[in-house]
């Protein structure tokens, strides 16, 4: 088989298509994933030190996913050794209630990423939206064992 040269203007127009698609890919993963949660304006996590001292973790986002099935809670590791007791508690994962409703969502799946934790790396746990018991613009309560996180907005 002989390639056949394409006359010039023809090689230059497919180089400008194909550098006109990998920059709207690199828009939309700007526009997708550019920003962080704690980032966007309107949208803020309340904390607790007490909370963060004794979970060595920081809670960033609450979000439901999944077409409403799922619930998704971001945290930020501050304090490797706590973080790591608190996700390897998988028996105990924090219990989210709507605090309109009362309706909680309980049933967790630890998203492990099967390394040693990093201070300052997200992680996330993902929650079965029972009864579509949380909804986006809710409010939810965080509880850990005694320790309660309440009034986290949900995305």
């Amino acid at each position: 088989m002989v390639a056949i040269p394409l006359p010039l203007s023809r090689r230059r127009a497919g180089q400008a298509v194909l550098l006109l698609l990998v920059l709207a890919l690199v828009a939309v993963s700007i526009v997708r994933f550019g920003g962080s949660a704690e980032a966007r304006p309107g949208y803020a996590v309340p904390q607790d030190g007490q909370l963060e001292g004794a979970l060595g973790i920081r809670f960033t986002q609450a979000a439901v996913v999944a077409d409403g099935g799922l619930v998704e809670l971001r945290y930020v590791v501050l304090d490797t050794q706590k973080a790591s007791a608190f996700q390897n508690d998988t028996k105990h994962p924090p219990r989210l209630r709507n605090e309109r409703s009362g309706k909680l969502a309980w049933r967790a799946a630890l998203m492990k990423q099967g390394h040693e934790l990093r201070p300052g790396q997200s992680y996330y746990l993902l929650y079965l939206n029972n009864d579509n018991a949380i909804k986006r613009g809710d409010k939810i309560e965080v509880t850990s064992g005694q320790r309660r996180l309440a009034h986290v907005p949900v995305r």
